[in-house]
């Protein structure tokens, strides 16, 4: 639904979507990005920004942080095992990763059953098996409970798994707007999400009637951030009205990279 079934098609797709922004700046100690999770054809070219990036730094482990849309269960959990399957081969799961979870006391669990139905995260794979042929690895962290309490409690998590991985946090901003309110809405959040400051991103989703899926993690990105003395910066924005012409009723995406100086 998100992506091409066909490996060839699928590869191709990705290359030529990441030959568009690779003239972008380089950022050096990377702690994480913000990526859309919106079809390719929509989402790709904006979201190719933040794995240019990643490219670059060349760190091969990964902590994937994406909503919940169905919000159940709800909780934050890791997917416990294995491997996960796409048109460019199996995936991984960070194994030493998992063992720093389950060593330390904390509000998360173990449920493949919180990624069952779910595509924030599953889109993020093929990018990184694409740059890295598929030499890479990954630990999954579903949140259906995005409250600030609870982005609060992922944080400290986060920096302990951040030794030698880089955090991908996984949203949409705006949906199924005009664009040109849907752009302005948008432009709040990334000011908000730029500050660093968590409780001031969250009053401005409630003041704007923000419909942005993935603001717990990146609340959690920004928590993280501030406490490492980094910076969020704005990679690029857009809104499905730019690929498809229709801009009636747009989504709107943003990539982000949190780096220190």
């Amino acid at each position: 639904m998100f992506y091409p079934a066909d490996r060839i098609d699928l590869s191709g797709m990705i290359d030529q979507l990441l030959s568009r922004s690779k003239e972008m700046a380089e950022f050096r100690n990377i702690i994480g990005v913000i990526v859309p999770h919106a079809g390719y054809i929509y989402s790709g070219y904006t979201a190719s920004f933040a794995f240019n990036a990643i490219k670059r730094d060349g760190r091969r482990k990964f902590v994937l942080v994406g909503p919940k849309h169905s919000g159940y269960p709800y909780g934050t959990y890791f997917y416990p095992e294995g491997e996960w399957e796409t048109p460019l081969g199996n995936c991984r799961i960070d194994e030493d990763a998992l063992n720093y979870l389950h060593s330390i006391r904390n509000q998360i669990r173990a449920s493949a059953e919180a990624f069952s139905e779910e595509h924030s995260i599953e889109v993020q794979v093929p990018w990184l098996q694409y740059i890295f042929k598929d030499d890479c690895e990954i630990l999954p962290i579903s949140m259906g409970d995005q409250t600030i309490e609870r982005a609060a409690e992922l944080a400290p998590v986060l920096a302990g798994l951040h030794q030698g991985r880089i955090i991908v946090a996984s949203s949409d901003l705006t949906h199924y707007e005009p664009a040109k309110e849907a752009d302005a809405k948008d432009s709040e959040m990334i000011k908000a999400i730029e500050s660093l400051d968590m409780v001031s991103f969250y009053s401005t989703m409630e003041r704007i009637n923000a419909s942005a899926c993935g603001y717990g993690p990146i609340a959690s990105l920004m928590l993280l951030t501030r406490k490492m003395n980094g910076r969020i910066k704005l990679l690029n924005h857009s809104n499905s009205g730019d690929s498809s012409g229709d801009y009636s009723s747009v989504v709107g995406y943003a990539s982000f990279v949190a780096y220190q100086e």
